[in-house]
């Protein structure tokens, strides 16, 4: 696949992308980018005299806000339903998806493809696609409301910490995390980071 340079005043995100990425992520990806370039070309594809942007835009944006006048890019031609496929393959590989964003272009690709296939091509099972339905039970009318539900869902997404251990704190930090998970009943979602929760919250109560 080549390579060309687009302007980026040409280029348009995709309001159905789903995908949001924590602020220090991106901190350290516009440091990243301002220090050594583009390294991985965004996906567009053609709308009217312009471009779509199917993965990338987090990439396309912190460009942007350098003050980027061009940015690599390789063009495919999708149509709306393999743009709306191909960026949720991608996606899935990076950041985090807004649940009723998600749901929403579930519902709109379900409209023309089987859950069967969805699942097939898709990195979800066919259960989760049902969950995403259900989540809706939405008028056809509900463009407001999802929007609405989307920003309040970007501030309630985890929060992703990192920080640097040698490998014994790091083998004394997983067994007091097994340890208390498995006081954790079975089926409890993000139990690593209940464990944790609970082991800070213990120390500083015992202060």
């Amino acid at each position: 696949m080549d390579t060309i340079l687009i302007e980026l005043n040409k280029i348009t995100p995709n309001a159905s992308n789903p995908n949001v990425v924590s602020e220090d992520i991106l901190a350290k990806l516009g440091v990243e980018i301002s220090q050594k370039g583009l390294c991985v070309p965004i996906i567009v594809r053609r709308r009217g005299d312009g471009y779509e942007i199917v993965d990338g835009y987090h990439r396309w944006e912190i460009c942007r806000d350098l003050g980027w006048k061009e940015i690599p890019c390789i063009v495919q031609d999708y149509d709306d339903n393999e743009a709306k496929i191909k960026m949720l393959q991608l996606n899935y590989m990076r950041g985090e998806a807004v649940p009723v964003k998600l749901a929403s272009l579930i519902h709109e690709l379900s409209k023309e493809i089987s859950l069967e296939d969805l699942a097939k091509r898709l990195p979800y099972e066919k259960p989760q696609l049902l969950d995403d339905l259900e989540l809706l039970k939405l008028p056809d009318d509900f463009g407001k409301e999802i929007e609405e539900r989307a920003m309040a869902e970007e501030q309630e997404l985890p929060s992703v910490m990192s920080f640097v251990v040698e490998k014994e704190q790091a083998e004394i930090v997983e067994e007091a995390i097994k340890k208390l998970a498995e006081r954790i009943p079975e089926g409890t979602k993000n139990i690593r980071a209940i464990a944790l929760e609970k082991i800070c919250s213990f120390f500083i109560a015992g202060q």
